[in-house]
């Protein structure tokens, strides 16, 4: 039985337009590697790109009539991306020798000390750190050093002061003594002292109140008015301000990968634009109308929120986004984002180094190209479960968030070390409630200052879905496996690379799905769908090139599959009796107490790689965890641990400084504060056949009066008996050389010790006494890769001696120590 069906041009996707990507490429180049090329590059490549493009030119022309159409038109599009790239690569050259002039460029290169002017960017935010609460705010510099020098050129910093800078907003100005502490990715100053309102260059230069600052102040006292999360949300879902998130809020968000929704984005003014373009429509308005409104609600909403080059690239991206999905216009949409690009990269060419941008492109981007054709795809299939208007939503909410999710995960991979596996489902159930908030919120905002009470009632209602938002980001963060971190090194480099090449392959795959017509004739149903289904997939692969890109998605996700998947052991040793966890900077040590037990101390920064140890290791029972003081390198991952496994009981020590509570370190209220010494033993060795230990453990030190938190350090002698022997271990926290010769002069530290874990990760504060005094045969060093802090110091390895066998986690990873039965000990690295 045949059935004729004539094929409809609207059945067929538009092809998608490439022509200006080189061009938007070619400029994000030069931007970003201008400025970090000598500077004979820096003068020659503005000169070079319009002579290449001009002999490219002269090439085509003597060529035009050759009949290899595809290699002339490559070379006009090679053409057209020097000539433009070539403005951008001027603005960037101007800039780099007025950075080098101006001194800018070696104040930060020598980490220098200067005065500072600048105009705030954002609010400062507060977050704790291991020696107390900072405020963090990213400024760009106006005028600095003695004689006050202008920065004609970008000079953005990241600032870190104490809690003056809390009476600053965006956009205001400052004036500072700071010293720049990093130069790598970005340029951080820690300011050494106060900072004064208004700029360095005298009392004509002061502070004026705008009408924008009154209505952000405004809105955050109203929202403090609301219910559950809405106060810390509500001024970021409406205005871009996180500065009312407090860190466990920012840090859920972060983790549950809806930290977009918090900041003005391209979603928030598609949103807007949208918003006013469905008005106007339903008005049924001229076209020529609605595209008016559409552009005048964009520069209405810029002019509400700032304009900052972050809040003008999200309303550009933004209006990208709305005019790709709601006028249908996905195949234009792509060459209006690069030449977009082009031109903000010309008018600001520093934005291409800031992760919003990368993120806002790459989302855009990833939407563009693969959310209509994903959602047809999915849509397919939902369609046959759901009622078709259930089925067109999911399908649509899925292809945006997932296309976007996987655009940005490289990006996002090159400032953090994890993943997060739930955000496509908080996303998923977050997003939708999005437009409940910000389109009320934005008119909400608006009139605060003039109509306070009907904004507040606005604020009030909105305050319902936007808590749903914080119920979905907490309640994502606090699943098992909420962060997975990315495997370092040459691992980690192959998984991004077979990350883009997978999804680019899926995409084109879809693209040319939508182009490829339906057949003119349809083969009778009645053949089993499988065999159709088979039919279809020989089709789709038959060539070396299918195959090959066959080969890569399977290789793809087998590998995420392989390195993400939930394992135990992870190449720890089976018969493991000490371990040292790779947490970056910081400690973290399992002391084994039992075939699938052990008892914990610290828990380093990083709650992601304090659950991957445990896993790594089998543990299933903590009989003990014991934070040995209060820096957030000993107690940042306890989050995770507790999360994942609830302690028989958690003991920790900490000293009189009033910086360190406890209260906010995530500590069970439970918790033990130890302030003298305890004796504990763990028996199970009657019920573990398998791995027959016994363990006594006890407090040697626990400061809790001085004020120095290295030296509030639990000092813990750990006893092992096991193969009818003792293997004594010693874990010394961050106690420093004055502490640890002290107790040495107390006889509180015993001589014969087999395994010392060495004071502050290896620090020449730590000194070398304990190590002379204790002899240890086996030295452990918790200790981050390439840390800036240079430990471990030579000197301390020196100490050691050739007789002692070190193991540390910045070049063995995580370790296991392993006692024989002759009392010899194996360090197997992982």
């Amino acid at each position: 039985m045949i059935e004729h069906d004539h094929i409809k041009p609207d059945d067929i996707a538009a092809p998608i337009d490439i022509r200006l990507i080189p061009a938007a490429t070619l400029t994000a180049g030069v931007c970003f590697l201008i400025p970090m090329l000598p500077m004979f590059w820096v003068r020659w490549i503005p000169v070079a790109l319009p002579f290449i493009g001009g002999i490219a030119a002269l090439v085509l022309w003597f060529f035009r009539s050759s009949k290899k159409r595809r290699l002339v038109n490559l070379g006009l599009i090679f053409t057209i991306a020097c000539w433009m790239a070539t403005p951008a690569a001027c603005i960037v050259q101007h800039q780099r020798i007025a950075a080098e002039d101006s001194g800018w460029l070696q104040l930060v290169e020598d980490l220098g000390t200067a005065r500072m002017s600048v105009q705030l960017v954002t609010d400062p935010v507060e977050r704790d750190s291991p020696f107390g609460p900072n405020w963090f705010v990213t400024a760009k510099v106006e005028h600095f050093g003695k004689d006050l020098v202008p920065t004609d050129h970008p000079a953005k910093i990241v600032v870190s002061g104490d809690e003056t800078w809390a009476d600053l907003s965006a956009e205001d100005h400052g004036c500072f003594m700071g010293r720049v502490s990093d130069n790598e990715s970005s340029v951080f100053v820690t300011a050494l002292g106060a900072v004064n309102q208004g700029t360095c260059l005298g009392p004509d230069h002061t502070q004026s109140t705008t009408g924008r600052d009154q209505m952000r102040t405004t809105l955050r006292d109203q929202s403090a008015e609301t219910i559950a999360y809405a106060p810390e949300l509500l001024p970021g879902l409406i205005l871009g301000d996180r500065s009312q998130q407090s860190e466990h809020l920012d840090e859920a968000m972060k983790i549950s990968g809806l930290s977009h929704l918090s900041a003005v984005s391209g979603a928030h003014t598609s949103l807007i634009a949208a918003a006013a373009t469905l008005l106007f429509r339903s008005l049924r308005l001229p076209r020529s109308i609605v595209i008016a409104a559409f552009i005048c609600t964009l520069l209405l909403f810029v002019q509400i929120v700032g304009m900052q080059p972050s809040i003008i690239r999200a309303a550009t991206m933004g209006a990208i986004g709305a005019w790709a999905l709601y006028f249908g216009r996905g195949s234009q949409a792509l060459p209006v984002l690069a030449l977009s690009t082009i031109v903000i990269l010309t008018i600001s060419p520093e934005l291409v180094h800031e992760v919003g941008f990368q993120l806002s492109v790459a989302a855009t981007a990833g939407i563009v190209l693969g959310a209509q054709p994903l959602e047809r795809w999915l849509h397919r299939y939902l369609n046959k479960v759901l009622p078709d208007f259930w089925a067109s939503m999911l399908s649509s909410s899925l292809a945006i968030s997932t296309t976007a999710q996987l655009a940005c995960q490289p990006i996002l991979l090159s400032f953090i070390d994890y993943i997060s596996p739930y955000s496509l489902l908080a996303n998923l159930l977050a997003t939708p409630l999005l437009p409940l908030i910000t389109v009320p919120g934005t008119l909400a905002a608006g009139i605060s200052v003039v109509a306070p009470a009907i904004s507040q009632t606005i604020l009030h209602l909105v305050a319902i879905p936007t808590s749903g938002i914080g119920w979905v980001a907490t309640t994502v963060t606090d699943l098992p496996g909420a962060k997975l971190a990315w495997p370092d090194g040459i691992a980690g480099v192959l998984l991004i690379t077979l990350h883009w090449a997978a999804c680019a392959i899926f995409i084109v795959r879809l693209l040319r799905s939508q182009r490829r017509p339906k057949p003119p004739v349809k083969l009778d149903e009645r053949v089993p769908r499988w065999r159709r289904s088979m039919h279809s997939l020989y089709r789709q692969h038959q060539g070396v090139t299918s195959v090959v890109q066959s080969m890569i998605l399977v290789i793809a996700v087998v590998a995420h599959v392989a390195v993400f998947w939930p394992s135990n052991g992870g190449g720890v040793d089976d018969n493991w009796d000490i371990i040292g966890c790779d947490v970056g900077q910081g400690d973290m040590f399992l002391i084994r107490t039992g075939a699938a037990s052990a008892m914990v101390i610290d828990t380093g920064p990083d709650e992601a790689l304090a659950q991957r140890c445990l896993a790594d290791a089998n543990i299933e029972t903590i009989d003990a965890l014991a934070v040995t003081h209060l820096h957030a390198d000993h107690v940042g991952g306890i989050g995770g641990v507790t999360a994942r496994i609830q302690p028989a009981q958690v003991l920790y020590s900490t000293g009189a400084d009033p910086t360190y509570p406890a209260a906010e370190t995530g500590l069970p209220d439970d918790a033990q504060h130890v302030k003298e010494p305890v004796v504990q033993v763990i028996d199970h060795a009657a019920d573990q056949g398998v791995h027959s230990v016994q363990v006594r453990w006890t407090v040697l030190s626990a400061d809790s009066q001085t004020s120095n938190e290295n030296n509030a350090s639990m000092v813990l002698l750990v006893e092992i008996y096991r193969h009818g022997g003792t293997v004594k271990a010693l874990f010394t926290g961050d106690l420093e050389e004055d502490a640890a010769a002290q107790l040495i002069a107390q006889d509180l530290v015993p001589e014969d010790i087999d395994i010392l874990k060495l004071s502050h990760h290896g620090a020449q504060n730590g000194g070398t006494e304990l190590i002379q005094h204790t002899a240890p045969k086996v030295a452990m060093i918790g200790v981050g890769a390439e840390n800036s802090y240079g430990h471990p110091h030579d000197d301390i390895l020196s100490a050691l001696g050739a007789n002692v066998e070190i193991r540390r986690t910045d070049l063995d990873g995580t370790f296991s120590v392993t006692f024989e039965q002759n009392q010899t000990y194996m360090a197997v690295d992982r």
